[in-house]
C-alpha cells in the first residue's frame, strides 16, 4: 500500500468543515485530511504540506475569487485543484480550466465528494498533463455541454430513473431526435427493427451509450458549419466503425454489457479532440494536416510539433471534467499510445487502439495519410498480440457487413 494520500478543505463555512470532517472519518485511516477556513490557515498547510487534492471555496478570507486557487496553483502545481461553489457546474466549470480540474456543487454530500476525489486520484496522470491543461485553456470558445446531456445526468443520478422518461426529454429537442433516430437506425447498429422514436432508442442503447452519443451528436452538429480541411462525416463514420469494432472485440473477449456499453461510447468519442482543435485553430489544423500528408507522419506527432498537445490529450482532458466514466477517458486518452495504461488487463483502451488501427487498414479512405500503426511491442509485451488474427477477422466480416449496408 503507497502512502497516504494528503488532502485539504478550504471553506470559509466552518459549519460546512465540520459536517464534512464528520462524513469523512471513515477515510482517515487512507487520507490525511486538513481542513482551513481561512486564507491564512490554508497558506500554513501549503507551506508545510505537499497535498494531492486540494478543494476551495471561491470567497475565503484574505482571498477573493480565483486569486486563492490561483496561489495554489503556484505553489503546489502537482495537486489536483477543485473549486467549491453553489454556482459552479457542468454548464460554467471549462471557464475555470487552468484553475481548476474538478468541481464540487454545494451543498455536497459526502459520500459523492469521496467518490469523486478517488475517481480524480485515479485519472492524476490526464488532469496533471500540462501539454493537455495548457492546450484546453488556451482555446477561447470550448464546446459546452448541451442543455439536453445536463438535463440527462441529473436525471440518471436519481435512484428511480425511467427510461421511457429519457427518451420523452430527447423528444423534446427535434434536432437531437433526428441526429439520434438517424444514427440508431444505421447500419452501425444492426438493428432488427426500424426505431421510430427516442423512448425505443433509449431503451435499446442504454444510458450510459445515450448520454455519450447525446455529447457526439452535439459536438458534431456543431461543427458542420466550421470550414475545417477534412470530411466531418468520414470522420464520423470513422468513429462509427471504431466504436462497432471495438465493441465486438470486448465481446468475443467476453467482456460484461456495461463494458461493451462503455467501449461503444469511448469508440464514438475517441477522435472529438480533432474537432475541438480543428475549429479552435484551423491556421495551426491546416498546416498540421498538410505536413501529416507531405511527412507522412502520424497525426498526434504533427500535433505535438505546432500545438505542443494532441487531439487524444485533449479529449480525454475535456471528458475527464464533464465527469465521464474512467475508462472510456482513459481509452481516449491511451488510443494512440497504450503504453500510458496503467493496467494491462482487456479494456476498452485495448479495444480502441486496435479497432481504431483496424478501422485504416481494413477501409482506407485517406491514403495520403501515414496509417495508424498498432503499438506492437506493447501488444506484444502484454500478451494481446497472439489475439490480433482473431480480432483482425471479427472485424473485417463485420466490415463487410456493413460497408455495403452504407
Amino acid at each position: 500500500m503507497g502512502r497516504s494520500k494528503n488532502i485539504l478543505f478550504i471553506d470559509a463555512d466552518k459549519a460546512q468543515l465540520e459536517d464534512l470532517e464528520k462524513d469523512l472519518s471513515a477515510m482517515k485511516k487512507r487520507w490525511n485530511i486538513q481542513f482551513a477556513s481561512t486564507a491564512e490557515e490554508a497558506m500554513d498547510h501549503l507551506r508545510t504540506c505537499p497535498f494531492d487534492v486540494i478543494a476551495s471555496d471561491f470567497c475565503v478570507e484574505g482571498f477573493q475569487g480565483l486569486e486563492l486557487l490561483d496561489e495554489i496553483k503556484k505553489r503546489q502545481p502537482g495537486s489536483i485543484r477543485f473549486i467549491i461553489s453553489e454556482t459552479v457546474n457542468a454548464e460554467n466549470c471549462l471557464q475555470y480550466i487552468g484553475y481548476a480540474h474538478q468541481f464540487i456543487t454545494k451543498p455536497y454530500v459526502g459520500s459523492e465528494l469521496i467518490a469523486k476525489i478517488k475517481k480524480s486520484l485515479r485519472l492524476k496522470n490526464i488532469f496533471l498533463n500540462e501539454r493537455a491543461a495548457k492546450g484546453v485553456a488556451s482555446i477561447e470558445d470550448l464546446p459546452t455541454l448541451p442543455n439536453l446531456y445536463i438535463t440527462l445526468e441529473q436525471e440518471l443520478r436519481k435512484d428511480d430513473v425511467v427510461i421511457s422518461d429519457i427518451g420523452k426529454m430527447i423528444g423534446e429537442d427535434m434536432s437531437m431526435t433526428a441526429g439520434l433516430l438517424k444514427l440508431v437506425n444505421s447500419p452501425f447498429f444492426g438493428l432488427y427493427s426500424k426505431v421510430t422514436n427516442p423512448e425505443q432508442a433509449a431503451t435499446l442503447l442504454g444510458l450510459d451509450n445515450l448520454k455519450g452519443l447525446v455529447l457526439g451528436i452535439h459536438l458534431f452538429n456543431s461543427t458542420k458549419e466550421v470550414k475545417i480541411d477534412f470530411s466531418i462525416e468520414e470522420l464520423g463514420q470513422h468513429c462509427q466503425f471504431t466504436a462497432l469494432m471495438a465493441r465486438s472485440i470486448i465481446k468475443a473477449e467476453g467482456g460484461s454489457n456495461k463494458l461493451a456499453e462503455h467501449t461503444f461510447l469511448a469508440g464514438f468519442l475517441h477522435d472529438i479532440g480533432k474537432l475541438v482543435l480543428a475549429t479552435s485553430y484551423p491556421d495551426e489544423y491546416g498546416t498540421i494536416l498538410s505536413i501529416v500528408r507531405e511527412a507522412n507522419i502520424p497525426i498526434q506527432e504533427a500535433e505535438k510539433d505546432i500545438l505542443g498537445f494532441t487531439h487524444a490529450e485533449v479529449g480525454a482532458y475535456l471528458l475527464a471534467i464533464w465527469g465521464f466514466d474512467e475508462d472510456v477517458i482513459e481509452a481516449i486518452y491511451c488510443h494512440h499510445e497504450p503504453d500510458r495504461l496503467g493496467s494491462v488487463d482487456m479494456s476498452p483502451a485495448v479495444a480502441i487502439h486496435v479497432a481504431n488501427s483496424f478501422d485504416h487498414e481494413l477501409r482506407v479512405k485517406n491514403t495520403d495519410y501515414a496509417p495508424h500503426l498498432l503499438s506492437a511491442e506493447w501488444l506484444e509485451q502484454n500478451e494481446f498480440s497472439a489475439k490480433l488474427p482473431e480480432w483482425l477477422q471479427i472485424c473485417a466480416e463485420l466490415m463487410e457487413e456493413q460497408v455495403g449496408k452504407i
